[in-house]
């Protein structure tokens, strides 16, 4: 027997909305939402803070048969509460239709459903306390301050979420999005100059704390974040220009997400530099023939959500498939006028939002990757070139240069143009040479004509936030281990001297 969830004591207040739909005649979505989430920061050992925030309430969308749509929240949930909302809602709806507003009828033609996704956690929010969870990352944050020109911060988040959706036509779906994460900042320090690197592991509950396997995982990443911040002290900075680049899965989900994602959603059609007159370009060559994009829900990801925050279960979709786009990310309300079939792209920051198109866990797989059989963490810059050299990507003595890991950046999906900064920069062969972070930059449909192979399985891992409209979604993704990119005039390396 599946188990209960906070969510499941709201039949009173999912009855009173259809019993409003029916007396109104007319279409609803109601989303119910209640979170609860747990944060510490440390740095250098010690706790600056230690905070516990919930969130609990719903709102409701209204669409009159016309088309015409309004919305309402609150922080309460019960069945007067939601029949005051749904007043609210359908006065707006009638005023959006008396100022002869956009029209959209998508929420009357899409089936019902009543599916209901309960995850699995090993140890879940409120397993552990306080105290435990404080001991165990004082010893972690402790642990990585290597060297006393290190300083060392820790950021611990967890997450319990839980929706419920229901619409007018019987939908009741119930699901979860947890998460968790622990993000290592390293900033090393000596002689006025300064360096900083990253470190993480997301998950969906405290496993990554608890389990020995997931924070041996953690030490993997975080040891070499925590060095190279201590080497790029004394390190160089690349000359401008174009090269043979070699980019790991946490800078590839840059290209996946930002630079190529959020320009195949379809509420963004108008702007995109994927849309014509509102319309996505299927069929439009935009990436080398190995190159596909998928976008779509993992169980036990950080970013997982399997049903849409309009009922509809989310589908994994193939954005582009051998280089051609082939369809977007379409939320209910977006979809058609795109000239795409709906996904079930829509999601909401909370009860307090519409939902908007977005992407869950978004990657880039190529073709025939060249096998790599250690762990990505056991993947040293000498081993990479030595792995380059081995497959015939790269010759001796060939100026190559490898960037490791991703910190933000930029882009304009209507031009489709992107700026992307790294962590650091190694320039490949017997002895890599590492240089100081550089912006990576260029037009996004040069940079994946540009792919030319992958090294290693996917590793879709990679975490984030998805900024959009004000709201922030948790993200996720990546790539092969390493995807190697062809010069390419239309891809720069940026940076000043030698």
């Amino acid at each position: 027997m599946t188990r209960s969830l906070r969510v499941d004591c709201y039949d009173e207040t999912v009855e009173a909305a259809v019993e409003m739909g029916r007396k109104e005649q007319v279409g609803f979505i109601l989303r119910i939402q209640e979170k609860k989430e747990l944060l510490f920061n440390l740095n250098n050992g010690e706790t600056e803070e230690i905070a516990t925030t919930s969130l609990r309430g719903m709102g409701i969308q209204v669409c009159t048969p016309e088309g015409y749509t309004g919305f309402a929240s609150s922080d309460r949930i019960d069945p007067s509460i939601v029949k005051e909302l749904f007043q609210q809602a359908y006065a707006l709806a009638k005023r959006v239709q008396a100022m002869q507003g956009e029209v959209n009828t998508a929420v009357f033609s899409v089936p019902p459903n009543n599916r209901r996704v309960v995850v699995p956690l090993k140890h879940p929010y409120g397993s552990c306390s306080l105290a435990e969870i404080e001991e165990r990352l004082k010893k972690l944050n402790k642990s990585l301050a290597m060297d006393p020109r290190l300083s060392v911060r820790t950021v611990h988040r967890l997450v319990d979420e839980e929706w419920r959706v229901a619409r007018h036509d019987g939908t009741d779906t119930v699901f979860m999005t947890p998460r968790s994460f622990i993000y290592n900042i390293f900033t090393a320090r000596e002689k006025g100059k300064t360096a900083t690197t990253y470190s993480n592991l997301p998950g969906t509950d405290l496993s990554i704390l608890l389990e020995p396997a997931e924070t041996a995982k953690l030490y993997k990443k975080s040891v070499p974040a925590a060095k190279m911040a201590l080497d790029l002290l004394n390190a160089g900075t690349v000359k401008s220009g174009s090269y043979k680049l070699v980019i790991d899965y946490a800078l590839a989900i840059g290209l996946a997400h930002e630079a190529f994602g959020h320009a195949a959603e379809t509420d963004g059609m108008e702007s995109s530099i994927l849309g014509e007159n509102g319309r996505l370009r299927r069929g439009m060559e935009v990436a080398s023939p190995i190159v596909s994009i998928i976008d779509g829900p993992v169980e036990g990801d950080y970013a997982y959500q399997p049903i849409s925050a309009n009922g509809i279960d989310r589908q994994t979709v193939y954005i582009v498939r051998d280089g051609i786009l082939e369809t977007g990310l379409a939320d209910l309300f977006s979809a058609a006028d795109a000239g795409v079939p709906v996904t079930g792209a829509g999601r909401a920051e909370s009860f307090h939002h519409l939902p908007l198109a977005r992407m869950s866990n978004i990657r880039i797989q190529v073709k025939d990757p060249w096998t790599i059989e250690e762990e990505f963490e056991e993947i040293t810059p000498e081993k990479l070139y030595k792995y380059m050299l081995r497959t015939g990507l790269m010759k001796e003595g060939e100026e190559v240069y490898y960037l490791s890991g991703f910190q933000g950046g930029q882009v304009n999906p209507a031009e489709g143009n992107f700026v992307f900064n790294c962590s650091g920069i190694y320039r490949l062969g017997p002895a890599p040479r590492l240089y100081r972070p550089a912006i990576f930059s260029g037009r996004i449909l040069t940079a994946l004509q540009a792919v030319r192979a992958g090294l290693g399985p996917l590793k879709i891992d990679a975490m984030g936030t998805c900024g959009k409209m004000f709201q922030g979604v948790p993200s996720s993704g990546g790539s092969h281990y390493f995807l190697v990119l062809d010069k390419n005039p239309g891809i720069m390396l940026g940076g000043e001297g030698r």
